[in-house]
């Protein structure tokens, strides 16, 4: 195998797949990404076994052939080489050379025989969307994931796809973010648990201008995009009915604007027990006041002024929950639905409708 590429082109592609590799691997060859050369591309593919990706990259192939290398390695080399032709030739037993404007590199390489194939399952439809519109539904929903490996199918980002409508939802137990979009073609009932990784990887790899396709199948979610492709093995599970959770009405309708509440709950929640942050909303007729303490450093309070005709009310929260649920909106008017200091209170904003976090409260 030998190949001559682009410096930027091919450090794009690897930047797509290397973080996919985790760090600790049980088999060495996991820890490598799989480049395989044909045609005019050369193709990067890395995987953990649950998540995959391969990339195909523009290259003059004098050569056919694959090998293996260490996907950390070879990143690292690639992002400090100059902007220049590269040449990556592979000799005997998978030793690699490669040289880049007077640069010359011998790297140690494995045979691919023994690399997982990454097959991307064939769907029987496909749901077409922007990329910015995913990665918005994405923003607004991954921060609710639980970390907590014991309840395994709220690890993820629920996908349910629907004629008109796709919708995404996380909840950690605590909070519950749900994210919708109106589709022109969707996918009849379909539904499946997006890993944490994957949704990550999803975010990151996602631009601002081209379309991507996505699909669920039986056991695996698939995303494809113009010479990009990555599939994530489906969380098994029953994740929570999360439309019961949804509250049906709140009597109490707060309206504030979302940097003077976000600034207010940064400065206040510098004296909240370090913990979990809590923080007390009490509110009267065209006020909120926010209040924090702690035994061992003191206690502070803020005042603003909000569009509030209800009862007074005292309900407290987790600050950091209520900060995640405010950062992935972009406009400034919110809305904060209550109805007593026992039940969960729905952060909205008031221009979209497809966007809402339910949190619950705290005793403070």
């Amino acid at each position: 195998m030998e190949v001559v590429l682009d410096r930027d082109q091919f450090l794009k592609g690897l930047q797509m797949v290397h973080n996919i590799v985790e760090p600790r691997q049980t088999l060495p060859i996991l820890a490598n990404v799989l480049l395989e050369a044909e045609g005019e591309t050369i193709r990067l593919t890395a995987t953990d076994l649950e998540v995959g990706a391969r990339v195909s990259v523009p290259a003059r192939v004098a050569s056919k052939g694959a090998v293996t290398l260490s996907a950390r390695k070879l990143a690292e080399i690639v992002k400090e080489l100059p902007a220049a032709g590269l040449t990556l030739k592979v000799g005997e037993s998978a030793a690699v050379t490669l040289r880049c404007a007077g640069v010359n590199y011998r790297l140690v390489g494995l045979a691919p025989d023994d690399f997982p194939a990454v097959v991307p399952a064939a769907p029987s439809a496909w749901l077409t969307l922007e990329a910015k519109t995913l990665r918005e539904m994405l923003a607004q929903t991954s921060f609710a994931v639980s970390h907590d490996e014991s309840r395994f199918a709220l690890n993820g980002v629920l996908f349910v796809f629907q004629p008109k409508e796709m919708r995404l939802v996380a909840t950690d137990g605590h909070r519950l973010a749900i994210a919708k979009r109106g589709v022109g073609h969707g996918l009849s009932g379909v539904t499946g648990i997006v890993p944490r990784k994957a949704v990550t990887e999803i975010m990151r790899v996602l631009g601002s201008t081209e379309d991507v396709q996505i699909a669920i199948t039986e056991n695996q979610f698939v995303m494809q995009m113009p010479n990009f492709v990555m599939t994530a093995r489906l969380i098994e599970g029953q994740f929570p009915n999360y439309e019961a959770v949804l509250p049906k009405g709140h009597p109490g309708r707060l309206a504030i604007k979302r940097s003077a509440l976000t600034a207010g709950l940064r400065r206040v929640s510098v004296m909240a027990e370090e913990r979990n942050k809590p923080v007390r909303f009490i509110l009267t007729p065209g006020t909120l006041t926010l209040a924090a303490a702690s035994h061992d450093l003191g206690e502070a309070e803020e005042t603003v002024e909000v569009d509030y005709a209800g009862a007074e009310l005292t309900i407290g929260f987790n600050s950091r929950y209520v900060l995640d649920a405010l950062a992935p909106m972009e406009n400034d008017d919110v809305v904060i639905e209550l109805k007593d200091s026992l039940s969960p209170g729905v952060i909205k904003s008031a221009q979209d409708e497809g966007y809402c976090c339910v949190i619950m409260p705290m005793r403070i």
